[in-house]
Formats: C-alpha cells, structure tokens, sequence
C-alpha cells in the first residue's frame, strides 16, 4: 500500500527494503518532490556524476537507487499510455524497512542492515485547452459514425400516386362530360336541318 493516494492519470512504482539510509533519502525525495520526470531525472543524475550536490553531499547510492525507481514507474506510464512528456512526480516517500541483522558475534558493534521502503507515484499534468490524444492498442477496433442517410417512407410515395390517380380520374370524368354535351347539342340541329330539306 501506498502512503498516499493521487487521483488522476497516475503511475506508480515501489522499491522495498532498498540498502539506503531512509533519513538521508528523505533529503533527496524532498528536493525531486513536484519535479518534472525529465528534470528530476538530470538532477539525480548529477548527483550521481557528482557534479551538483545537495547540502554539501551527493548522495550517489540513494540517488542511483531512486532514479531506477523513477525509470520503472516511466515504464508503467507508457503501459497505461500517458504522455510522458507531462509527468510530474506528485508524491516520492522513504520509510524505514524491516530491520534485518548481519550474522556476526554476539555484542558486535554494526550488526543491523540499513533498509528503507521507497515509493513514487507519477502523475499526468492537465494541460488546458488542450485535447489528450488517445494512442489505441493494437488490434482495438475504431468506431465508425454511420453515416446518415434519409430514407423516404414508402407511405409518402402511395399518398402522392393515390392523389395523381384521383385528378387524373377526375379530369377523365370533366372531359368525358363535356363530350356527351357537345354531343347532345349536335343532335336536335341536325334534326332540324333534316326537317328543313324534308319540307
């Protein structure tokens, strides 16, 4: 368990019973505490090249010890596909580990084994206005929006042939009418002219 709990995009990593002193990496976990990765990192590294020190010492083994540590929770990051170029180191702790004893005579001076639990949590910083890019995994399917297409119902279209059919029934009907008038107006005048010869 983790001696503090970070809500967000985090990575984490632990490294128990490390040989190091815990009171002396304390120093240096508070001197990385709210880093960026990159520029803990270029710090650790100095210390190790002995070419920055921190409070008159340089810390060689702690260091070494915790940058690994930074590495494996990097590591864990790019598993859970964070930008590591955002990272930040949000929480980085030393607490005494168990206390082991070297086999040696009974009332020998330095006979217990320093040992320090070390923890590390990475966190993504957020970015505003910015939209986070989502690295798909291989083999994971990319939904694809339908496209929207406008499908006329089949109602609409026997409306419209039903009303063509009625006019063209009823304008059948309108003609078929002004037939049989003009029709049954030719009749009585040609019996009339027929009357007219007849006399």
């Amino acid at each position: 368990m983790y001696g503090k709990d970070v809500k967000g995009n985090t990575a984490k990593a632990m490294n128990q019973n490390a040989r190091v002193s815990s009171k002396s990496s304390k120093f240096v976990c508070r001197a990385i505490k709210g880093m960026e990765v990159h520029k803990a990192k270029k710090f650790l590294e100095d210390l190790i090249d002995e070419k920055r020190s921190l409070n008159g010492k340089y810390y060689t083994n702690i260091s070494m010890e915790i940058l690994e540590l930074i590495k494996s929770a990097e590591k864990n990051a790019e598993f859970k596909n964070l930008d590591a170029k955002s990272l930040f180191i949000a929480h980085i702790a030393s607490m005494k580990g168990t206390t082991m004893r070297r086999r040696r005579h009974k009332n020998k001076i330095g006979n217990k084994i320093k040992a320090t639990h070390l923890e590390v949590i990475l966190k993504e910083r957020a970015i505003p206005g910015a939209e986070k890019k989502i690295i798909e995994k291989a083999g994971e399917k990319k939904e694809v929006p339908k496209a929207e297409t406008k499908v006329e119902s089949p109602k609409a279209e026997t409306k419209e042939t039903v009303k063509e059919a009625i006019k063209e029934k009823i304008v059948a009907e309108v003609k078929k009418k002004e037939e049989n008038k003009a029709e049954s107006t030719k009749a009585p005048a040609a019996k009339e002219k027929k009357a007219v010869k007849k006399e």
